[in-house]
């Protein structure tokens, strides 16, 4: 069976220089990553609402990492800890602008823009991404399984590992307030149907 279940964990960093040269002494680095992201809200929901957003089961993003473009929709509750079916689907890098208003002819055009260095590594086969958007940093430890009956026991695997490595885990309080801070920087919203593409383009011009 192929794997679609992805569980995940996010937490804090404190010192982001620091916990990226541990990880390069004690982890396998994968590669590094730099990514732009648009990710959805429903035209009716109100983007600094996070206890409401979250309730939605459908994440829905564009997205472009190392000049490559995919479609990317993860199903289920999300927070700090979570399981949730993943798809991803590749596109051509110029077609990314027509998918974009492919999504807001289906209704989807507006939401919030996500721009991040990532530093990807694997540690007792769980993935961990060390990731800096402005001036908030934090990590993301995942794991890909096909059974859903795992996925408590993968939880609590990756959670071992991260006090092994001397990281916190968000509390859900914790996790909320940064994506309430995330999602608050005006220079990220963006609207398609007010703003084009070409024109959102040109502040992440490097992305592209």
């Amino acid at each position: 069976m192929t794997k679609q279940i992805e569980v995940e964990v996010r937490g804090g960093i404190k010192n982001f220089e620091e916990l990226l040269e541990k990880f390069r002494r004690e982890a396998i680095f994968v590669e590094e990553k730099d990514r732009i992201s648009f990710i959805y809200f429903r035209e009716d929901s109100d983007v600094n609402d996070l206890n409401a957003v979250r309730e939605d089961p459908v994440d829905l993003k564009l997205r472009v990492t190392n000049k490559e473009a995919e479609i990317v929709m993860k199903y289920g509750r999300w927070g700090a800890e979570e399981a949730r079916k993943e798809f991803l689907f590749p596109i051509d890098l110029d077609k990314f602008g027509s998918a974009l208003e492919f999504f807001k002819h289906l209704g989807w055009f507006r939401g919030v823009l996500m721009d991040t260095k990532t530093f990807l590594f694997k540690l007792e086969n769980i993935e961990f991404a060390l990731v800096r958007s402005g001036d908030i940093c934090y990590f993301e430890a995942e794991k890909l399984i096909s059974d859903e009956e795992s996925v408590e026991e993968s939880i609590m695997e990756i959670k071992k590992v991260c006090k092994k490595m001397g990281i916190e885990i968000f509390e859900e309080k914790e996790f909320i307030e940064m994506m309430e801070t995330l999602n608050k920087r005006e220079d990220r919203i963006f609207d398609i149907k007010e703003k084009s593409f070409k024109e959102v383009k040109k502040s992440f011009e490097e992305f592209f």
